[in-house]
């Protein structure tokens, strides 16, 4: 084997990145090429291995080997506003845009793709504070390295993370510690950190906790993938805004007009991205449609749905409880409810799932569903009691043990929520490793598996 770079040897470093790239997504250009031989070198060291091939058995063989050489291969130069007019383009004109387009008052969603180390997501949750919409927004930080995931849930930076920053902010939001800057509790729980690998899992879907997005953050990301994985997760991103949502890329990244369909919106901090509307835009099939930010919308031509029945936490009644029984295919409610949901239309999914319940009420899927949406409106209590009724229906309902040790986690319940996560991962192992999870939007088991096992770690390190 022929040394290069650094000593490592080439078929390693071949096979290496061979080995992250099938089980991560990320690939290495030439270019990016001493980048990746350096990480290795580093994660060698701390892993105590001097051999290159014992190094690669490890790799291979051991998932924390994997995590920590992600880790190294991903850290990347993130702060705290950074790329601060995005940050004032968001508060100035994007979330009003976004207040008057909501249905009703649900929360909002914002989505930090990539968190790394959680700078990103924080600083979205501080921003929504200043606005006066700290429990008016639900913030999600996902990322595929457990490691920059366990970090950001600790929640503790060097001056250097707020280089730039106020010091009103700073001595508002953080409080010292020797070198250390510890971000204040209530900021730290306003976000939500998930396990997520852009180029290999399912999303948008209720399983994921990833759908009808009203902002997404995905800034400098792309850049690690190659062009068929950039399309592919350009799309899904897309698909995971709400009707009305906004994505913002990194100054990095590629154009998405040069790959998918793609409303795109030209601002003073850059391009921003939105779910094409050909019919309303008038634009052909692929075409990208430019308009700027003081553009109005077009009107909407989505008939308001009438008012009726929300959903509940309570246990369905096992004799049916209502004159239609439990006769019939719940399924056309449970695809209603999905779509609604995944287009942020959380009010009129609620709707539809208390009709589909009334209908249906022995169907475990709309009672999960329930769950979900439960906890999304912040009803953190009735969302565990409505997913404990899913399990009463059907104990084998993987997502409704995943939706309940969410929830649990929300409401500080660690051990319980472990517990749920636990019943997941039982019942996963029975399942072949390419299968696909029922309920889920084809969420594979050897995926999802791998999803609860970062959860569980992140959980043993969460901040009472």
């Amino acid at each position: 084997m022929k040394p290069v770079g650094m000593g490592l040897p080439e078929g390693i470093r071949d096979a290496a990145a061979a080995s992250v790239r099938r089980r991560t997504g990320l690939t290495f250009t030439d270019a990016r090429r001493p980048t990746f031989e350096a990480a290795i070198a580093t994660a060698m060291r701390r892993a105590g291995v001097t051999d290159p091939q014992a190094y690669l058995d490890r790799l291979d063989a051991d998932s924390a080997a994997l995590d920590d050489l992600v880790a190294e291969i991903t850290v990347g130069e993130t702060y705290f506003f950074r790329e601060p007019e995005q940050f004032t383009l968001i508060e100035r004109a994007i979330v009003p845009v976004l207040l008057s387009d909501r249905h009703g008052k649900r929360p909002l969603r914002l989505w930090s793709a990539g968190c790394a180390t959680g700078e990103e997501a924080y600083t979205l949750a501080i921003l929504m504070r200043g606005l006066g919409l700290a429990s008016d927004a639900h913030i999600v930080g996902t990322d595929l390295s457990p490691v920059a995931l366990t970090r950001a849930r600790e929640a503790r930076y060097t001056p250097w993370s707020l280089r730039g920053v106020s010091e009103q902010i700073v001595g508002t939001y953080f409080q010292r510690s020797g070198s250390r800057l510890t971000l204040a509790p209530a900021v730290r729980n306003q976000v939500e950190f998930r396990y997520l690998n852009l180029a290999e899992d399912t999303y948008p879907g209720i399983a994921s906790g990833i759908w009808g997005m009203d902002l997404i953050l995905c800034r400098n990301v792309l850049i690690y993938f190659d062009p068929e994985t950039v399309t592919r997760v350009a799309r899904r991103l897309l698909d995971s805004l709400s009707e009305n949502g906004w994505l913002f890329l990194g100054a990095s990244d590629p154009a998405l007009s040069d790959l998918v369909p793609c409303e795109v919106t030209i601002t003073e901090a850059g391009l921003a991205y939105r779910r094409p509307r050909r019919d309303a835009w008038g634009a052909a099939e692929g075409e990208p449609i430019f308009v700027t930010i003081g553009r109005d919308p077009p009107p909407s031509e989505t008939v308001p749905p009438p008012s009726g029945a929300t959903p509940t936490g309570s246990p369905p009644s096992k004799d049916g409880g209502n004159d239609q029984g439990t006769e019939g295919d719940p399924s056309p409610s449970i695809l209603e409810v999905r779509a609604l949901a995944n287009l942020g239309r959380i009010e009129e999914a609620s709707r539809a799932c208390a009709a589909g319940l009334h209908r249906y009420p022995l169907s475990a899927e709309l009672t999960y569903l329930n769950a979900a949406l439960l906890s999304e409106a912040g009803h953190f209590t009735a969302a565990a009691a409505a997913a404990r009724s899913a399990l009463y229906l059907d104990r084998s309902l993987i997502v409704a043990h995943v939706t309940l040790g969410t929830v649990l986690a929300r409401l500080g319940a660690v051990e319980g929520a472990d517990r749920a996560f636990g019943n997941a991962v039982q019942l996963l192992s029975r399942m072949a490793p390419e299968e696909v999870v029922p309920a889920t939007d084809g969420e594979r088991a050897e995926r999802l598996s791998e999803m609860l096992r970062v959860h569980r770690g992140l959980l043993r390190n969460t901040i009472t």
